[in-house]
């Protein structure tokens, strides 16, 4: 099979998986990002909070990229799905990844204002302390999204690719 082929056989194969429910789940977690440039859902630039120094669209752009990534390479190794003993660890690990993306979600809903306070305008001169803030708030928000994503990608996987029965003994 010539190298057209096989990336179009790839591409078809990758086409149909995201029909699935919990791909377009995980699509949109990769688009969700760009909600908050027609809808304010997660504040991601508030006169200065919850980012200093940071673009939004910065942040915006290497989730969404992230998040891609994400997909792909999870894509990539989709024949790990078809095995009884993975199969129950990536389940594991989609419901660990979707509790803590909530964890994430709440840390940077809740903590942005007393660490502002304490960073910033305790420390008004503090490059160290605006640095920190918008690290902090900055992995905090791409976390949030690459482990909703993956949370729901795995899950897809899971689904779209049915556990392989073991050969009779």
């Amino acid at each position: 099979m010539g190298t057209g082929q096989a990336f179009l056989k790839e591409l078809r194969e990758f086409l149909r998986f995201l029909r699935s429910l919990w791909s377009i789940l995980a699509s949109i977690s990769v688009l969700f990002p760009l909600s908050n440039v027609v809808v304010r859902v997660i504040p991601i630039g508030d006169g200065g909070n919850p980012f200093q120094n940071l673009s939004p669209n910065v942040v915006t752009a290497i989730t969404m990229v992230i998040c891609i990534f994400l997909i792909f390479a999870t894509f990539s190794r989709r024949s790990e799905f078809t095995q009884r003993r993975r199969r129950t660890r990536y389940a594991m690990f989609a419901r660990v990844s979707f509790l803590v993306a909530l964890g994430t979600l709440a840390a940077y809903l809740l903590a942005p204002h007393g660490l502002y306070r304490t960073l910033i305008t305790d420390n008004p001169d503090s490059e160290v302390g605006i640095a920190l803030y918008d690290g902090l708030f900055a992995t905090l928000y791409i976390a949030t999204f690459a482990l909703l994503s993956r949370a729901f990608l795995v899950l897809a996987m899971l689904e779209y690719f049915p556990r392989k029965e073991a050969a009779p003994s």
